[in-house]
């Protein structure tokens, strides 16, 4: 038989009493303590047990492994998910709570601020008691540009400045230890150095901190032994702060990066381009460099045309690596090749032709980086005031066909890229080379795209050639 719910009317007794004191007698109040004593033993037995949680203890992570772990390799540049910058025991040494607010920053400031490599450094930060503080002071000096955004100068921001002589401190105390000196755990901190030496725009620093950084790499025998990652940000530390100089490069390539481009870049210009070329190499065997140079800038612009064709591009996520893979080769190898200087003087008439293409080569990488990866391009200003210095000494004059399409790309090429002023300084130049040819405006513009063009770069043409056309008529 079901049982029948219970109902408010069970609640209920009656007392019947004819007068007052009848409420006293022994049975009424029987009654009375019954009915009370059930409905506390009712509610007694049906209490509700309280929650219980099992707990268990789980072991410490190292922080020396598991950041290791965690890095991402040239092959695979996944990075797990972000750590919880309160989390104590992923942390190298004992931060204090400010410490612990500065690392809360870092991690949520990438919702509003893209920071190429962010979290590749955040990771390779937490492997080294030293390389822990750099990743302080780019956080204090990034707060502090946040909070003083009109105010800020970096020789004023104490916090950071006290964060990287830190990291100085305990490093220059690491390098007196002979087995400390060549650890990968040093390299990292001194590379952490770098790369806000870099940032700040501390030349003089950077350079000590890398002529250390390159004697230990020697005193190791190369990259053997080290991260990927780490082995990978000594070769771009030292492109990038070369290039912004234009001076030679220290590093080697890492073997890592031969999987992107292989043991040397693909023959990807076209056919008429590599007709040119090689008639200027039989002629003068410096132009085998030139050669393979526009096969890496090539590969290049082929490699980012592709990549701008994706809604969402990968090389946007600060995991990626993308930039160091597609630049870093390219930029390393025009760094390399030999100067003006260098070069035999017999080679009066094309050496400086040669230059002049290198230039503008490194100048159409930097416009890359800073136009469509969002990347900090420092060596614009100088390569073009390079190249402007070095218009003053080509032989135009004694120029043949094959040589004068060659100084035409590079003087339109370079034209296109500077700001309006300075582009006014080749206009005569562009003119005389475009008459040289005996081809109009837009005949040399179909030339120069047919070299080498980088649709990525949307430059505008429209008032480049109504420019040209009024210097003519003028």
């Amino acid at each position: 038989m079901m049982k029948q719910p219970h109902t408010q009317q069970d609640e209920l007794v009656f007392v019947n009493i004819s007068r007052p004191d009848e409420i006293k007698t022994a049975s009424t109040q029987r009654t009375i303590r019954r009915t009370v004593m059930r409905d506390i033993g009712r509610s007694r037995r049906t209490q509700r047990k309280p929650r219980t949680w099992a707990l268990s203890v789980r072991q410490p992570v190292n922080p020396s492994t598991t950041a290791v772990d965690s890095l991402p390799s040239l092959t695979n540049t996944s990075i797990p998910a972000s750590i919880d910058p309160c989390n104590t025991a992923y942390y190298p040494v004992h931060l204090d709570d400010r410490g612990l607010q500065l690392m809360h920053f870092m991690t949520s400031d990438k919702d509003y601020v893209f920071r190429p490599f962010r979290s590749v450094w955040f990771s390779m930060a937490l492997t080294d008691p030293s390389a822990i503080f750099v990743a302080l002071a780019n956080a204090a000096m990034f707060f502090d540009q946040r909070v003083r955004a009109q105010e800020f100068k970096y020789e004023t921001s104490s916090e950071c400045l006290a964060y990287y002589g830190r990291c100085v401190q305990q490093v220059r105390a690491r390098l007196g230890n002979v087995k400390e000196s060549l650890s990968e755990g040093v390299i990292t901190a001194i590379l952490g150095l770098i790369c806000h030496d870099l940032y700040v725009g501390m030349g003089d620093r950077w350079n000590t901190h890398f002529t250390g950084l390159e004697r230990i790499i020697r005193c190791r025998g190369g990259y053997h032994g080290l991260n990927p990652n780490v082995a990978l940000f000594a070769f771009w530390l030292d492109v990038i702060g070369s290039v912004a100089e234009d001076t030679r490069p220290r590093m080697p390539k890492p073997s890592g990066l031969a999987a992107y481009f292989g043991a040397a870049p693909p023959n990807v210009i076209a056919p008429s381009v590599r007709g040119l070329l090689d008639s200027l190499f039989i002629r003068d065997g410096a132009f085998c460099d030139v050669v393979i140079a526009f096969n890496y800038v090539t590969s290049v612009a082929i490699a980012v045309d592709g990549v701008q064709r994706d809604t969402e591009p990968f090389w946007q996520r600060e995991d990626s690596l993308t930039i160091i893979e597609l630049f870093g080769p390219a930029t390393h190898f025009l760094l390399s090749m030999p100067r003006p200087v260098d070069l035999d003087s017999s080679l009066e008439g094309t050496k400086f032709l040669r230059e002049a293409i290198r230039l503008a080569l490194l100048l159409l990488l930097a416009a890359l980086k800073r136009d469509v990866f969002r990347f900090t391009s420092s060596e614009l200003p100088h390569l073009q005031r390079k190249f402007t210095a070095l218009v003053a000494f080509l032989p135009m004059t004694k120029y043949d066909v094959l040589c004068l399409r060659l100084y035409l790309w590079a003087l339109v090429t370079v034209s296109l890229m500077a700001d309006a002023e300075r582009s006014d300084l080749y206009i005569a130049e562009i003119r005389s080379a475009i008459n040289s040819l005996g081809i109009d405006v837009n005949d040399a513009l179909e030339l120069v795209k047919s070299i080498l063009w980088v649709d990525a770069l949307h430059i505008q043409t429209d008032q480049f050639i109504s420019h040209l056309s009024k210097s003519t008529c003028t």
